[in-house]
């Protein structure tokens, strides 16, 4: 993804983190971990930097304990952010 902005990202997910929703809270507080390894890892490329933040998440998603709720909704999450970053 050539138009991924990791920066624009991370501060729209700190946006939602402020929100009064504490599923949206804890969702966002997850992305945005992965977020930041991403682009400390391929800050100059996006492509790179996106493709590593979804297979991080992937393999978080896949080895953390949580419910299939929460998996839904941080992956809901990180692709209605996708979303709003492109704009």
């Amino acid at each position: 993804m050539q138009d991924f902005n990791c920066p624009a990202l991370y501060q729209w997910l700190l946006n939602q983190e402020q929100q009064d929703d504490d599923n949206r809270r804890f969702y966002s507080s997850y992305l945005l971990g992965h977020v930041s390894l991403a682009e400390a890892e391929f800050e100059d490329n996006p492509a790179e930097c996106f493709e590593l933040l979804n297979s991080n998440v992937d393999t978080a998603l896949a080895e953390d304990r949580l419910s299939d709720e929460d998996r839904a909704g941080i992956r809901a999450l990180l692709n209605e952010g996708l979303v709003a970053q492109a704009h």
